[in-house]
C-alpha cells in the first residue's frame, strides 16, 4: 500500500517538474470505458497519459476511472470513490487488480452493474500496451465472486460488446 502511494507521488512529482521545466513528456492514448447515463453499456473515452511502464499507466487509469467524468453528465463511473480502494500491479502482460471490501460494500447491487464495473476495469487496462489480461482478488484473496454474479476466480479478457 505504502509502495502504491509512493509510485503515485513520485509519478505525479516527475509530471510536475517536466512541466515546470517545459519539458514535455511523451504521451500515449489508452481507452478508458465509463457507463452510459442509463447504466446499460459501457461507453469508449480516449485519454492521453504519460508514456511509461504498463504498471504506472494502469495506476493512472483506475485513478481516472475512480475519478470519473463528473463535466460529462452522459457517462458516469461504475466504480465506488474510495480512497485506495484499488492496487494494480503488471506482471507478464496480466494486471492483477486488489480491490478493498469497501468498494464491494458501497457498491450498488445487480448483475448488469456488477458485469459493467468488471468489464469498465478489464477493457480499460487491456487498452495499454503490455496488459492482455486481468486477474482480481478481494483484500488480497481470491474470492468466488464479486457482488454474487461474475466468477472472480477466472482471468479475463476484454469484451467491448457490454
Amino acid at each position: 500500500m505504502k509502495r502504491f502511494v509512493f509510485v503515485g507521488i513520485l509519478v505525479i512529482g516527475m509530471l510536475c517538474v517536466f512541466t515546470s521545466l517545459g519539458t514535455s513528456v511523451s504521451q500515449t492514448g489508452v481507452t478508458l470505458y465509463f457507463t452510459d447515463a442509463q447504466v446499460m453499456k459501457l461507453i469508449p473515452v480516449r485519454m492521453a497519459i504519460p508514456e511509461t511502464t504498463a504498471e504506472l499507466q494502469a495506476k493512472i487509469v483506475i485513478g481516472e476511472l475512480i475519478k470519473g467524468r463528473d463535466e460529462n453528465m452522459s457517462i458516469r463511473r461504475t466504480i465506488p470513490k474510495v480512497r485506495n480502494g484499488i492496487t494494480v500491479r503488471v506482471e507478464n502482460e496480466i494486471a492483477y487488480v486488489n480491490i478493498k471490501k469497501e468498494i464491494q460494500k458501497q457498491h450498488r447491487e445487480g448483475r448488469d452493474l456488477e458485469l459493467l464495473t468488471v468489464y469498465s476495469i478489464v477493457n480499460s487496462l487491456t487498452s495499454i500496451d503490455g496488459i492482455t489480461c486481468v486477474r482480481f482478488t478481494i483484500d488480497g484473496k481470491q474470492q468466488k465472486d464479486f457482488m454474487g454474479y461474475i466468477d472472480m476466480r477466472e482471468t479475463f479478457i476484454p469484451d467491448y460488446m457490454i
